[in-house]
């Protein structure tokens, strides 16, 4: 039985779509844009979990440019700061990407309404709109094909499920942990069951008590709370201190997550970015949840 559900569980894993699809000729994405199945040599990259992928791979020579972030920086720091810039990753500098002549731009989903521009402009480009860790992986081989760094790439993705593998094998037998990854706390948010946070969850063990919540991104009352009684409560985005889940309400020191002290402030940009850094946050915080 159990090796049926393991099973059941991989099929699972592997057998729905991803964000980047790669076929015969053609790679695409889930906006229905589509580049030649090839290699590039000038990429501007406007997604920072791309960026991330490039360097661990070795493809650092196709990248001509990037998008910056706000706050968070990319990784490996000391390389990705003296990248020229175009911009952010919402509002990029068009002129700039010209002035580049790109072969390819990757872009994140938050750049999706200035998919038109590109189009117009005639240049190539596709949409990282990752929701899952299946899709991480896909785009860790992805982006080996359109660097030339095919070997690598694959290395490292194998690398990737390896983690996941162990990651899951250490989970509890009989495990009914509950908890959220919070986005905001006035009101309390948290990441639903259709996000990167709440696949992450999953495959941990945990019980998002988000899941059942309308939204995308759910409101959790002071009651709800209270009712469900988080094992843990992990915070992300803009939260940047543990007191500020704490002081959110008054329930949370009632709750099993704050007797037990079970409450702890994520790096977001590992925990919600689409790059290959995920898998060792998802083993630290494996750790924070069930020591």
């Amino acid at each position: 039985m159990r090796k049926f559900f393991i099973t059941f569980i991989i099929t699972i894993f592997y057998g729905f779509s991803y964000a980047w699809d790669v076929n015969k000729d053609s790679i695409s994405d889930s906006y229905g844009n589509k580049i030649p199945k090839k290699s590039y040599s000038k990429i501007i990259v406007i997604d920072p979990g791309s960026v991330e992928i490039l360097f661990e791979i070795g493809a650092e020579k196709s990248i001509v440019a990037i998008g910056k972030t706000g706050q968070s920086k990319i990784y490996p720091v000391e390389k990705t700061e003296k990248l020229p810039s175009v911009g952010n990753m919402t509002t990029p500098n068009f002129e700039k990407i010209l002035q580049y002549k790109p072969d390819l731009v990757l872009v994140n989903s938050m750049m999706a309404r200035s998919m038109e521009n590109f189009n117009r402009l005639g240049i190539p480009f596709l949409v990282s709109d990752t929701e899952n860790l299946k899709d991480i992986i896909q785009s860790i081989r992805i982006l080996g094909i359109l660097s030339a760094q095919e070997a690598e790439s694959e290395a490292l993705a194998k690398q990737c499920e390896e983690k996941l593998k162990i990651i899951q094998k250490k989970i509890p037998k009989h495990s009914s942990v509950k908890g959220a990854i919070l986005y905001a706390v006035s009101p309390m948010m948290a990441f639903g069951k259709d996000s990167l946070p709440g696949d992450i969850l999953r495959h941990l063990g945990v019980i998002n008590i988000a899941e059942n919540v309308p939204g995308n991104r759910p409101i959790l009352s002071p009651e709800y709370i209270l009712k469900i009684n988080p094992d843990f409560l992990a915070g992300a985005m803009s939260l940047d201190s543990v007191e500020d889940i704490i002081n959110s309400s008054n329930v949370v020191p009632k709750t099993k997550a704050g007797k037990h002290k079970k409450i702890f402030i994520l790096d977001s940009s590992m925990i919600l970015r689409d790059s290959y850094r995920i898998f060792d946050e998802m083993e630290k915080l494996q750790q924070k949840i069930y020591q």
